[in-house]
């Protein structure tokens, strides 16, 4: 019986999820030449976070133990997530920091699925995916260019490490949500969190003393970047592994923690 349901809940959410996803994208197509002037608008402006990459190695070899082809992998991780955020993240928190404030939340909490997964689902940006899909030819030029062979364990390394980026990337977001709860004037973290993100174009190796531990444990840029460009080098080991994962977890475990006593204080529009 418990596992028909859990089975039936799933179905729902795979049906919400690939609902705002198709009528999302429907939106998008009404104005093609936006749709396609977006995404490329988007995708120059991460590519113009290569200049200071380029002027960096016109007064040096390497930036922080890295050279040229492997910071162009590492940003192409970077283009990935970027990419990820502008599509899905962003787009679906700013959409239920505004219900929020409006107090018109009561319509993604009647539905029959978890609110976090209808505050989630609540809005997509499709076009910003081209950013991501040209993030993941960007790391098979710099593979191929960097001529590695990655082993199985490498790729099994990677998968975990990119699994706990998008995660770790999406409690972020969680966390912001969470607290437009109570702060009504926060609703500018969504810009706040895109300006950070702009540090995990440089490896974690670059910064040092508590930014390090920062973009490690607490906002795991290092996680989302840096972890699955060194899978593919072979500089990952068992310790940055297991490392990634634990982050991973405890932030999500938190944001949803925090989710949920955020939810238990919201003043609906009908209170």
């Amino acid at each position: 019986m418990s596992a028909g349901f859990e089975h039936g809940a799933a179905r729902r959410h795979l049906r919400l999820l690939g609902a705002q996803l198709r009528l999302s994208t429907l939106a998008a197509l009404e104005y093609r030449v936006g749709f396609w002037t977006e995404g490329v608008v988007g995708l120059a402006w991460s590519l113009g976070g290569v200049v200071p990459l380029v002027v960096a190695f016109e007064h040096r070899s390497d930036v922080a133990g890295w050279g040229p082809w492997e910071l162009v992998l590492l940003t192409g991780f970077f283009l990935i997530i970027s990419g990820v955020y502008a599509a899905v993240v962003q787009p679906a928190v700013s959409r239920s920091m505004t219900q929020i404030r409006t107090g018109t939340l009561d319509y993604l909490l009647l539905r029959p699925v978890d609110p976090l997964a209808s505050c989630l689902t609540a809005q997509f940006e499709p076009w910003s995916l081209i950013e991501t899909l040209t993030g993941i030819v960007v790391v098979i030029v710099a593979t191929a260019k960097l001529g590695l062979s990655p082993s199985v364990g490498q790729l099994g390394a990677l998968a975990v490490v990119l699994v706990c980026g998008l995660l770790s990337l999406v409690a972020l977001g969680v966390l912001m949500l969470s607290a437009s709860f109570k702060a009504m004037e926060l609703q500018n973290l969504t810009s706040l969190m895109e300006t950070l993100l702009g540090f995990a174009h440089w490896p974690v190796s670059v910064f040092r003393g508590p930014l390090k531990l920062v973009f490690t444990f607490v906002v795991p840029f290092a996680v989302m970047t840096s972890y699955p460009a060194q899978s593919l080098i072979g500089g990952l080991g068992w310790a940055e592994l297991l490392g990634a994962v634990g982050t991973t977890l405890a932030l999500t475990v938190g944001a949803r923690v925090i989710w949920g006593r955020a939810l238990r204080g919201y003043t609906s529009a009908s209170s």
